[in-house]
């Protein structure tokens, strides 16, 4: 077995070929990073959202989500609001220019996705999706064994 045998070398590969045509595309048309487009796709999705849970689905730490989520208030796409749970809380929500970009920028890579999975048949699609829910079935337990040592 060679390095580009690998499960996981092969899955980043292709992430990141992925990943670099939407940034390309992205950036071109509406002047957004991947981490901007990550943040605006959650909130246009899952809104609100508490930063430190924002945080935790770019996978960036708080204190990059808080820059993050700063500059994107200052181009007028995130506001913030106070927890309606928690005075204390804040939480995050698109504005409505963050929304109309949502809406922009959500169907294109919708379309680049299926773009992509036009080279799989209706079959081999859910065969790669159940395939990839085992893995990352095992690896959560992976992990989580790991994290008990």
């Amino acid at each position: 077995m060679h390095l580009k045998d690998l499960l996981t070398y092969r899955i980043n590969w292709l992430a990141n070929l992925s990943s670099n045509i939407a940034s390309r595309q992205n950036a071109r048309e509406f002047n957004l990073g991947p981490r901007d487009w990550r943040v605006i796709g959650l909130l246009g999705e899952f809104a609100p959202l508490s930063l430190q849970s924002l945080a935790k689905e770019v996978d960036v730490d708080k204190s990059q989500a808080s820059r993050l989520v700063a500059s994107l208030i200052e181009r007028g796409w995130v506001q913030r609001n106070t927890s309606e749970e928690d005075a204390r809380g804040v939480e995050l929500s698109l504005t409505a220019e963050g929304q109309k970009t949502y809406s922009l920028v959500f169907p294109q890579a919708v379309h680049r996705n299926e773009l992509l999975m036009s080279t799989l048949s209706t079959h081999e699609r859910q065969v790669l999706f159940r395939c990839l829910d085992k893995l990352t079935l095992k690896a959560k337990e992976m992990l989580e064994e790991d994290k008990s040592l």
